[in-house]
């Protein structure tokens, strides 16, 4: 808690040195105080004010679209996934070049699936892992898309691999959200020993609030089947 409430404190000092620099430094610093503290509507707003300064800057437009499909999946509300879906498709269709344009996909197809465009979202992260085979947030994507696209056994066995790769470009260090994902899919394909391995593992991991209450919902969920042996 007190490592947490120092960072807060830097990011604020930093956030005060930033104020008389041009191009919506201040505005993305007081942004990412906010999400930092889980305030998402908050966060929104104040990276979507630096995009507004500096709409060239690719920093800045990832925050934002982040921001709204966070808070898109929170709300479940279609028009957010929209509003990130123009930012995201725009900018990719102009930057064929650009290198942080990984990021950009992944938020990109983060809103196609919001929008319930499974195909054109599973596009998008493909190629966010081809520019970056060692991004572990595109790879968790990626395993999730492959997993949850269709409902055949064979479609969803070929997240697994998937997920494995993301925990190894981490070096099985904080993978708590990888643990997680693939828990889910080993369920889907009915091995709930595996999957309450992986639970077991993420939850290890001190994992951070929503993701222990997922992974102790689903893990419940397991073990009340019946066929669980735990």
């Amino acid at each position: 808690m007190k490592a947490f409430r120092n960072i807060i404190i830097i990011i604020l000092v930093i956030g005060i040195v930033v104020y008389f620099l041009p191009g919506g430094y201040f505005s993305y610093f007081v942004g990412k105080y906010f999400e930092l503290t889980g305030n998402k509507g908050s966060a929104l707003e104040w990276y979507q004010t630096a995009y507004e300064e500096a709409p060239e800057n690719a920093g800045y437009i990832r925050a934002y679209a982040r921001s709204i499909n966070d808070l898109a999946e929170e709300r479940e509300d279609a028009k957010l996934f929209m509003d990130a879906w123009k930012i995201t498709d725009k900018w990719v269709k102009e930057n064929s070049n650009h290198d942080v344009r990984d990021l950009i996909l992944i938020e990109l197809a983060r809103a196609e699936w919001g929008r319930g465009r499974k195909q054109q979202a599973r596009v998008a992260i493909d190629e966010a892992v081809d520019l970056s085979p060692t991004n572990y947030e595109a790879l968790v994507y990626q395993g999730i898309i492959y997993r949850d696209t269709w409902t055949s056994r064979e479609n969803i066995r070929q997240s697994i691999p998937i997920f494995e790769q993301a925990l190894q470009v981490r070096n099985n260090k904080s993978t708590y959200w990888a643990e997680l994902e693939l828990a889910k899919a080993w369920w889907k394909l009915g091995d709930e020993t595996h999957a309450l391995a992986e639970l077991d593992q993420a939850l290890s991991q001190f994992p951070p609030r929503w993701v222990r209450v997922e992974a102790e919902r689903l893990k419940h969920e397991i073990q009340s089947s019946g066929r669980s042996e735990r």
